[in-house]
């Protein structure tokens, strides 16, 4: 992901992917917003003073009012947000990971294979929208004038 940051032009990074795929930006919104949820989720069922939480029964509902408001941010904050939910969870599966039970491991793995899933369609989505902007002359001058803006 580090690379590919380095090497997308900000133009790129809000813009819609081919066929509507989430932006570079939408994208670590997203993964950033799970990866809090599911910590703070496993967090509260391995601490023993604390109530087993229920899951919601909107996730769907969760997942856009969290998009809206990372919507307003500019791209530096939301990758802020993403390193730091990365490094909760990597923290999170390093310390708590056996008192999880096996079903938990189990459940544990399901957003792990969703950040999975955003990270390879993002990088194919940056793929062709680089491709593209090799191709089209007016897109690769814009985009060179807002990365050195």
């Amino acid at each position: 992901m580090r690379h590919r940051l380095a090497e997308c032009p900000r133009a790129l990074r809000e813009r819609r992917g081919p066929d509507g795929a989430l932006s570079f930006k939408e994208t670590l919104a997203h993964i950033a917003f799970w990866e809090d949820f599911t910590v703070n989720f496993f967090a509260r069922k391995t601490d023993a003073g604390s109530c087993t939480p229920t899951p919601p029964v909107d996730f769907e509902n969760l997942s856009r009012k969290s998009m809206e408001e990372f919507s307003r941010l500019p791209f530096g904050e939301v990758l802020g947000r993403y390193l730091e939910a990365f490094g909760a969870i990597t923290d999170f599966i390093g310390t708590h990971w056996d008192d999880l039970t096996e079903r938990e491991r189990h459940d544990f793995w399901i957003p792990l294979k969703h950040r999975r899933q955003h990270r390879l369609t993002l990088m194919m989505s940056l793929n062709g929208l680089m491709a593209e902007m090799r191709t089209d002359p007016a897109e690769r001058q814009g985009a060179q004038l807002a990365s050195e803006a």
